[in-house]
């Protein structure tokens, strides 16, 4: 679940605590494919942390000379404490020294076991552009993008080569805010339409980063401390009954497997 305001706010709590500070100590819980082995964060112990950096939804640890690169999947999670603790799903524990000398940790815990947690010696990610501050020629170069596809306006958004950062909350709700109907094929948008959804998709990404981002009903996603989201307070569409804007009824249809809500008079079919 984890969509680029969620990273952006773990990343930014990892900003505050990490730069400086030291590895001392990985400890790994049980069997998980995403983590390396013990010995590959040997490596990296007692090497000083000269950064935190994001690249869409990947959080860049960066050590002297190599990077930690977490992915956090569907249900991954960090966690902080003073003191050694356990959480329930936890894969790893990490055990740091910080600069002024004192000891914390961060806990990786993930339920579906869909995170990464990787040692590379390069960071290389994939990424699409993320839709903020964009010039003229990076616009253009997305509605060609878009325009190539043949398939729904809604699918070619959750594509992270194309446009990176959103997820299916945040990409329901910027089609609603767009007005664009999510089942509209890439290549039957005209220019203008998806031109509009680039500028919506990044003030609707950043209201979900002023908002700290979004805790479902589970309450999977917390920031590193614990705290919860509020964007699942202000939600456009995402899982509401009743339009905000006209008050018909919202329609519920799977795209892809995925989740999708659409308003048929706010967002009708046209083509």
């Amino acid at each position: 679940m984890p969509e680029l305001p969620e990273v952006f706010t773990i990343t930014n709590n990892l900003k505050e605590i990490l730069p400086n500070s030291k590895l001392l100590e990985a400890e790994i819980f049980e069997e998980y494919r995403s983590i390396p082995k013990i010995s590959a964060f040997e490596e990296i112990y007692s090497q000083k942390i000269r950064s935190v950096t994001r690249i869409s939804k990947y959080i860049l640890i960066n050590f002297e000379n190599k990077t930690l690169l977490i992915h956090l999947g569907m249900t991954g999670r960090i966690r902080f404490s003073k003191e050694k603790e356990l959480f329930r799903w936890d894969k790893i524990r990490f055990k740091f020294l910080s600069a002024e000398g004192e000891t914390f940790y961060l806990n990786f815990t993930d339920t579906r076991k869909f995170g990464k947690v990787k040692i590379v010696e390069k960071p290389e990610v994939n990424s699409g552009t993320e839709p903020f501050n964009l010039s003229e020629e990076d616009i253009d170069k997305l509605i060609i993008k878009i325009k190539n596809k043949n398939t729904e306006i809604k699918n070619i958004l959750l594509d992270q080569k194309i446009i990176s950062g959103l997820g299916n909350i945040y990409s329901n709700d910027t089609l609603f805010e767009a007005k664009i109907n999510p089942l509209i094929k890439g290549k039957d948008l005209a220019k203008e339409d998806i031109s509009k959804i680039i500028e919506v998709a990044g003030k609707v990404l950043e209201d979900g980063i002023l908002k700290k981002g979004s805790s479902m009903k589970d309450k999977m996603y917390t920031d590193i401390y614990g705290n919860y989201g509020d964007y699942q307070d202000y939600f456009r569409i995402y899982e509401r009954k009743k339009c905000r804007d006209c008050d018909s009824e919202i329609i519920k249809i799977h795209i892809k497997g995925r989740s999708t809500y659409y308003c048929p008079k706010c967002q009708p079919y046209n083509i």
